[in-house]
């Protein structure tokens, strides 16, 4: 991670926030001057990641003090000024038994003049490292190439008693941006991305399948169909198509199944997910339409118990293995009169729920239904992940207002049973904008603690990317996020947004008035107003930018097609020029809607940006042609009010 050493006084703060337990007290000097009395033992058979954690602990004391901390094994005889990194033999009763804490367990302690460094077996001496390096000494990762390292002359030795467990077990992301880089990740205790982190950063729990999701296609292939179409679902008149979910109830399909899973034991030792193809439909045959019927209406019964039986069927041969498989879609509901099996995990997925509204709000719909099927496998298992989303996948680049939800979305998982988040976000590769970067920082501190000061981490990571700007962009963040809510009255209902909120979806899940698109310009002016640096201000471009690709998708502000005074097709014709110098490439995910070298239609939302009007359907074409018709006439009358207008400015 590049280190950026920031010297504005908006991040003054960050240096004296730091909670009175944390620094109240002290038993001497780390070091003074540039000098040290001190080194850092490790144990002569450490792990890799207690390896790490040291040379970390070494490389980030030399940044903040100037001082060279020697890094030696506990074959060197005791002095009394050491820190000791892991398990070593310098370890005292006071610290607790290693061998019944969590793998990610941090535990840090002053005794005398000694401190300890410690933890879980895998991972507690690296996260204690990092923990100490941030809680008390005030250094932050806010991304991979802004990280910011106090340098202070004096070091005290701050007088520590303290242990941390996290709830969530596991916590991987699918985001591109900071957490693509393993360090990045390992400094804010995150297993990984997709994917685990090399041992040297403590490797992974081995709890996320090697074979990721929606697995079905490895062991029914589509090109199974010509020979095999029985193998395939059917729909209600018996018609089957390998554009559906496999048949749970063929013998055939179990067996290929089962001999795939056992296949994939021989060479892995991580979970195997078992779980329904994305975007297909159930089987509706007789038998599996039977078996739903019977256990509660949903689709997840015969999942279940598919996926049951695989488990029981492998652990025959691989007593240790554990399965996985999704509540997804339509296996979202638990069934009734099924159990979950000991080692199957149910990783439940919130594609449908609400972030304007909390988890536990009762009058949102969405969430309401998302919360009964959460307590409903609760009810049935202590094994629940949660795959969170929490982007915008049909407009990257449209403001997603859940930044202020999201320590109340991660608490009620934590209250309810859920012992691992995997959050997927943007995953392209794409330039970030909007509050991406703010939104990564934000998940990774609730992933490891839903009850951290997520006010202060706003602050404190708005003050360092945003420099001077950095208020004006919190008052837009909030003004922004308590206004998208509420009733909107062209679509005649309360807004309940999701993550696949594009075109009118996204129109229509938006409460935001003209006063309010007024008020937020008047915030992204102030912000653009202030004394920058440049890289501060391509950070503020990219909020800019977004917020205006927003107004666009929403035909607000400049964009606003009911006015005489705008010309939305030549401002949308110079956002997207603007997004393109940017460097926006992939403007949603999978590669569904690109941001070309041609100018779009400005008459359209971004979705139709590129279309043709033969692909249109013949709403959107009434719609647009209405809008643009209704423009004219205004745009004509206006005329005089304009010419004034200009000869004022």
């Amino acid at each position: 991670m590049k280190k950026s050493f920031s010297l504005f006084l908006a991040l003054l703060f960050l240096f004296v926030s730091v909670p009175a337990a944390r620094a109240a007290e002290t038993s001497g000097m780390l070091a003074e001057n540039g000098r040290t009395a001190y080194r850092i033992v490790l144990s002569g058979t450490a792990s890799a990641a207690e390896r790490t954690a040291a040379q970390t602990l070494a490389d980030y004391l030399g940044q903040i003090t100037g001082a060279s901390f020697p890094v030696v094994t506990d074959d060197a005889a005791p002095a009394e000024k050491e820190i000791a990194v892991g398990a070593t033999n310098r370890d005292i009763p006071a610290l607790g038994d290693r061998a019944a804490m969590d793998d990610d367990a941090v535990r840090i302690l002053t005794a005398g003049e000694r401190l300890y460094l410690t933890g879980g077996a895998a991972r507690g001496a690296l996260y204690a490292v990092y923990t100490f390096l941030e809680d008390w000494l005030g250094c932050r990762w806010f991304t991979h190439e802004l990280t910011v390292v106090p340098r202070q002359s004096g070091l005290a030795l701050p007088d520590i008693d303290y242990f941390y467990e996290p709830c969530f077990r596991l916590r991987q992301t699918f985001w591109s941006f900071s957490t693509g880089y393993a360090d990045f990740c390992a400094a804010h205790k995150l297993h990984g991305v997709m994917a685990y982190l090399p041992d040297e950063l403590g490797g992974g729990r081995y709890e996320l399948a090697v074979s990721s999701v929606h697995t079905m296609q490895q062991f029914v292939p589509q090109s199974l169909f010509a020979e095999h179409p029985e193998y395939f679902g059917s729909d209600a008149s018996g018609t089957r198509s390998p554009n559906r979910q496999p048949c749970l109830s063929n013998a055939e399909v179990f067996r290929l199944a089962v001999a795939w899973a056992k296949a994939y034991f021989a060479q892995n030792n991580a979970i195997l997910s078992v779980s329904q193809n994305d975007g297909m439909d159930f089987c509706r045959c007789e038998a599996c339409s039977a078996f739903n019927a019977a256990h509660g209406g949903t689709d997840s019964a015969a999942l279940l118990d598919f996926v049951n039986r695989v488990a029981s069927e492998v652990k025959k041969d691989y007593p240790a293995a554990r399965v996985e498989t999704l509540a997804y879609q339509n296996s979202q509901k638990p069934p009734a009169g099924l159990q979950v099996g000991e080692d199957v995990v149910i990783r439940l997925c919130a594609m449908n729920t609400c972030t304007l509204h909390a988890l536990d709000d009762a009058s949102c719909t969405p969430n309401k239904t998302f919360a009964a099927d959460l307590a409903g496998w609760a009810a049935l298992t202590d094994n629940i992940y949660i795959w969170d989303y929490s982007t915008n996948f049909q407009y990257y680049y449209a403001i997603y207002p859940n930044l202020t939800a999201l320590q109340g979305r991660f608490r009620y998982y934590r209250d309810n049973n859920v012992t691992a988040i995997f959050d997927n976000g943007c995953g392209d590769l794409i330039a970030p904008g909007e509050f991406h970067e703010l939104r990564v920082y934000l998940l990774l501190k609730l992933m490891w603690d839903p009850d951290t000061d997520v006010e202060r981490h706003m602050r404190e990571f708005c003050a360092a990317y945003y420099g001077a700007a950095a208020e004006d962009v919190l008052e837009f963040l909030r003004y922004y996020e308590a206004n998208c809510g509420g009733w909107n009255a062209k679509a005649v209902r309360v807004c309940h947004n999701s993550c696949q909120d594009g075109g009118v979806g996204l129109v229509n899940n938006t409460a935001l008035s003209a006063a309010n698109v007024k008020q937020l310009d008047k915030l992204m002016q102030s912000a653009q107003a202030r004394s920058l640096s440049a890289e501060e201000a391509r950070r503020l471009e990219g909020l800019s930018l977004s917020w205006r690709f927003t107004k666009n998708a929403l035909f607000k502000g400049e964009f606003n097609w009911y006015s005489g005074l705008t010309d939305p097709e030549a401002a949308t014709r110079q956002l997207a020029a603007d997004m393109r110098v940017y460097g926006v490439t992939a403007l949603s995910e999978a590669g569904a809607l690109w941001l070309l070298d041609t100018d779009p239609d400005g008459r359209m939302m971004p979705t139709f940006w590129y279309k043709d009007e033969a692909e249109l359907g013949a709403d959107v074409l009434r719609e647009m042609r209405v809008r643009v018709f209704i423009h004219k006439l205004l745009y004509t009358v206006c005329t005089p009010v304009r010419m004034v207008l200009d000869l004022t400015q």
